[in-house]
């Protein structure tokens, strides 16, 4: 069966710089989609409107390039893998691409998830006819917007939970584990910081629907759970398993080391004045201390310090909202 690529990833310019071009593109015609709409009645209205503009030109060239990263580290985890060449190419191809009944599938289950959650706001304060009646063309806007922003939501964080499953399953079967060479399964782990750090990246806009005090939050928190609840999953999937690996075969190495060390001193009084058996237990002692300082979880400093860095951004959005609404309450202009 043949993939494709996610209809969200088309939409991605295929030339240098092409994912910032995609963000002011995308930014710029869903502004003067909301332009052409009218003008916005409330200042809850313009924060809406700038929500949705950053989500859309944000969260389509980020999960593209988390695409691109993650063919990387299958690449890089290649030589550690027991597949055949013929396994290792299926499996890369359905890194960044799916069959077109899967990309339907996913697509019908974003447009009733975005009809669902319309349905919900309409009828929060009044009958559902009665609200449809009462649409103008901005809200009407922003209805239809919340429809392609779930389709969106659910072909992206689709693709990321299959692409991290596809890891787990890696990690528990098919890599070979050498705990002298650590690093090279630390593609685990950047499959999981990078997948997850796209969807910390689309928290940091949902403070702009919660700016006002009157903001409704039956817009906000289904999007922030469909959102919050995949990005745990996604961050532990791919880790688990692989930091279970490197435990088990930690314990392993670790256990034949210490027979060997017992055969070694078995029946040894002055073990200090065998020189034969002190010169041959050295190099146990100096490799039971290299295994013992193996890390049991696949990180590098560099992945570290970026998933540290975007744990910030979206606290950081909120409490910059906060302060944005206390001055816009407090001070008259």
């Amino acid at each position: 069966m043949q993939n494709y690529p996610p209809w969200p990833h088309r939409l991605v310019f295929n030339f240098a710089y092409g994912r910032w071009w995609t963000f002011l593109a995308i930014f710029a015609t869903t502004y003067f989609i909301f332009y052409l709409a009218g003008t916005a009645s409330s200042s809850r209205e313009e924060a809406t409107q700038l929500f949705f503009c950053f989500i859309f030109a944000y969260l389509i060239p980020a999960s593209h390039y988390v695409s691109a990263q993650t063919v990387i580290a299958f690449d890089n985890l290649k030589p550690t893998l027991n597949l055949t060449d013929a396994q290792q190419l299926a499996i890369r191809n359905s890194l960044t691409g799916l069959s077109m009944k899967s990309q339907g599938r996913r697509l019908v289950a974003g447009f009733l998830a975005g009809c669902g959650h319309d349905y919900i706001l309409l009828t929060a304060e009044f009958e559902f006819l009665e609200a449809i009646g009462l649409l103008d063309p901005i809200n009407m806007t922003i209805m239809l917007m919340t429809i392609l922003l779930w389709c969106l939501f659910t072909a992206v964080i689709s693709l990321l939970l299959d692409n991290v499953w596809r890891f787990a399953r890696l990690a528990k079967n098919d890599v070979r584990i050498d705990l002298l060479n650590s690093p090279a399964v630390r593609g685990f782990s950047r499959v999981a910081v990078y997948s997850t750090l796209v969807l910390m990246g689309a928290l940091a806009g949902f403070p702009l629907l919660v700016l006002q005090g009157d903001a409704n939050y039956i817009a906000v928190l289904p999007g922030l759970f469909a959102v919050i609840v995949p990005m745990v999953l996604i961050f532990l999937v791919p880790l688990l398993p692989i930091r279970k690996r490197l435990q088990q075969c930690k314990l392993q190495e670790l256990d034949l080391i210490q027979n060997r060390i017992n055969e070694l001193t078995l029946g040894q009084i002055k073990l200090v004045e065998n020189s034969e058996t002190l010169s041959q237990l050295q190099p146990l002692l100096d490799y039971r201390r290299e295994i013992l300082q193996v890390p049991e979880w696949p990180f590098d400093s560099p992945v570290i310090f970026r998933l540290l860095f975007y744990l910030f951004i979206p606290p950081m959005t909120w409490v910059g909202a906060a302060i944005i609404e206390r001055l816009v309450d407090t001070v008259n202009f």
